[in-house]
């Protein structure tokens, strides 16, 4: 729905002359080219005041008067002067949707502004509808009409108001987070609400307060892994025991700074302690301060760019290494084909100081609390998939089962790790081959690692590779780490069935399937996985197993009937894992490396 805004254009005023000489009244341009009408858009049922604006002196106190058709009511006009008028408006419930004229009488009689008007289907009032210079506010957008949906309906208060979060409760109801920043310019808002392309907007719905609501943020800077004691002094706020401090770069909550520590002193005053993580993003924060009232109103203030986070280089003393080698297959549905991805990679980190997130879901798989704040409980987060009371998945071997899928819990909401360098190249070195991987830097993370475009002829296997560092100057020198880097036993595919083209399982009968054997046992592992949706629950699971390396095996109807009928997707692999390891100089010796070669066809389970 396009909402069109008419522009008022100022034109010159030209005078001509009649037969006799004499000054034509007549010949100035039509006055309606000097009126606008204000606001351009109203929604059935709404009643409303609009501005009638001249730029000349062309309304009258006792003729004047303004029509807009059928449907829409003037209860009251009134001229305050020759350049202005204002007029209370209704739209009936059942005006006809589209754009109106408007006709104002003037001096000149009356005159017709097209399209003045445009009705609409859909409008929304707020509350509250107004709010603090550096306050932080929920705001309530009760809409009549709308369709509102979550994750797709934003909105917007104009300059200088920045709107954190939008909860979309109902496709009429939604809940808006709102800082009014400290160069917002008092006055009356227009409000919009946004899904895709369809935009509603209330005029003059929202007011900036000329009355600020501020507060001091000390210390003003802090350095990459520093804990620094704070004060928070300020006026005209409810600080209480549910006070949250947290830390903003531009719209996002930066969870990079933890408060340790938070003392209320009364309604204005808060001291405590903080810490700056060692991979904290650099510059500055806004430090918001929130307070939630007994009826659950948010009552916040901000202090803008109130605290600079200073860079810090890292210390090599703890340095932990990533390393990954493995090879990912696809059967093509359509033709059969098979498509392969050899991906190589070396990163050199430093483990974020505090740790995040700080208690890992995994130290109480049972305790029916999100102990990481990832949005995953207990046995629906991957940290728990190999505790024994979230039943870790099929175990040698022959055993099958059927598990759901553990969500990828994880640390999204944490700092990137600061890594380090360790010269232009490093490599995997063994007795087969050398393989080389090259120095890169993350243009948007600043993240260093090391990365090649790989084939299978890089892919040695049954082979332990050395890690090799060629050295940096100032990082990570020249080390050879031996046999940290394994590779699978042996190669292995599917013989059968031919899973393309739709292949199609009944689900009451048994599922064979053959394979070259991987030659994985003792030191590996062969596993396959069919994935779907359980009957039981409605949610992401598999049946799998760790088949005896043999190359024959079968799923049973058992397994089979506990997945929804429909497409479904099996994978087979095989797995290895290296030894423990880490440099000489680090603190760090628990680094593990492991590889998979892996699989994948697409099949329908009916």
């Amino acid at each position: 729905m396009l909402r069109i805004v008419a522009s008022l254009s100022l034109l010159l005023l030209f005078t001509g002359c009649n037969e006799a000489g004499k000054a034509d009244d007549t010949a100035a341009i039509n006055p309606s080219d000097k009126l606008v009408f204000w606001p351009p858009e109203a929604a059935k049922g709404q009643t409303f005041d609009a501005r009638i604006t001249a730029t000349e002196s062309i309304l009258d106190f006792e003729t004047s008067t303004l029509k807009l058709g059928e449907g829409v009511t003037v209860n009251s006009f009134t001229v305050l002067d020759g350049w202005n008028a204002v007029a209370n408006v209704t739209v009936a419930e059942d005006a006809a949707l589209g754009f109106r004229d408007a006709r104002i009488e003037t001096h000149y009689g009356e005159k017709v502004l097209g399209e003045a008007l445009n009705i609409v289907a859909d409008s929304f009032i707020l509350t509250p509808a107004r709010g603090r210079i550096g306050e932080t506010l929920q705001v309530e957008l009760i809409g009549e009409r709308t369709t509102w949906e979550a994750g797709k309906t934003w909105t917007g208060f104009g300059d200088d108001i920045t709107v954190t979060a939008v909860d979309v409760l109902s496709e009429n109801y939604a809940l808006a987070t709102v800082t009014i920043g400290r160069e917002a310019v008092p006055g009356l808002r227009d409000v919009t609400m946004e899904t895709g392309p369809d935009v509603t907007t209330a005029y003059n719905a929202f007011q900036v307060d000329r009355v600020a609501l501020g507060a001091t943020f000390e210390p003003t800077s802090i350095q990459q892994g520093e804990s620094l004691d704070f004060t928070i002094l300020a006026k005209g706020t409810h600080f209480d025991q549910n006070t949250v401090v947290s830390f903003w770069n531009g719209n996002d909550d930066n969870p990079d700074i933890q408060v340790d520590r938070l003392v209320v002193v009364d309604a204005e005053n808060i001291y405590g302690t903080i810490t700056a993580s060692n991979a904290a993003e650099i510059g500055f924060r806004d430090v918001h301060i929130d307070t939630w009232s007994q009826q659950g109103v948010l009552e916040g203030v901000v202090v803008e760019d109130g605290l600079e986070v200073k860079d810090t280089l890292p210390g090599l003393e703890n340095v932990g290494i990533s390393l990954s080698f493995y090879v990912v297959r696809g059967i093509d549905n359509s033709t059969g084909a098979i498509s392969e991805y050899v991906q190589g990679s070396v990163i050199f980190y430093i483990p974020l100081d505090p740790a995040c997130p700080n208690s890992p879901e995994s130290a109480a798989c049972t305790n029916g609390a999100d102990d990481d704040s990832d949005g995953f409980i207990d046995c629906y987060d991957t940290d728990c998939a190999s505790d024994p009371a979230c039943g870790s998945g099929p175990q040698p071997y022959d055993n099958n089962g059927v598990f759901p899928t553990y969500e990828q819990g994880g640390t999204s909401d944490c700092p990137n790790p600061e890594t380090v360098g360790a010269g232009d190249h490093v490599w995997f070195e063994s007795d087969c081959n050398i393989v080389t991987f090259d120095k890169n830097i993350d243009a948007a993370t600043g993240m260093i690692y090391y990365a090649a475009d790989l084939t299978l002829d890089d892919y040695c296997f049954d082979q332990v590779y050395d890690l090799h560092t060629q050295g940096e100057e100032g990082a990570i020198g020249e080390y050879i780490l031996e046999d940290v880097q394994p590779t699978v036993p042996a190669d292995f595919s599917i013989t059968s069935p031919q899973l393309w083209n739709n292949y199609t399982q009944s689900r009451t009968e048994d599922f064979n399937y053959t394979w070259t054997p991987a030659q994985t046992y003792p030191d590996a592992i062969f596993g396959t996985q069919i994935s779907g949706t359980l009957i039981a629950t409605g949610e992401g699971g598999f049946a799998g197993s760790l088949p005896w390396d043999d190359g024959v095996h079968a799923y049973v109807p058992g397994e089979l009937g506990q997945l929804e009928a429909g497409p479904v997707t099996f994978t087979a692999y095989s797995y290895i894992e290296g030894r423990r390891f880490g440099f000489p100089f680090s603190t760090i010796q628990s680094n593990k490396s492991d590889s998979v070669v892996q699989i994948s066809a697409s099949m329908v389970l009916e």
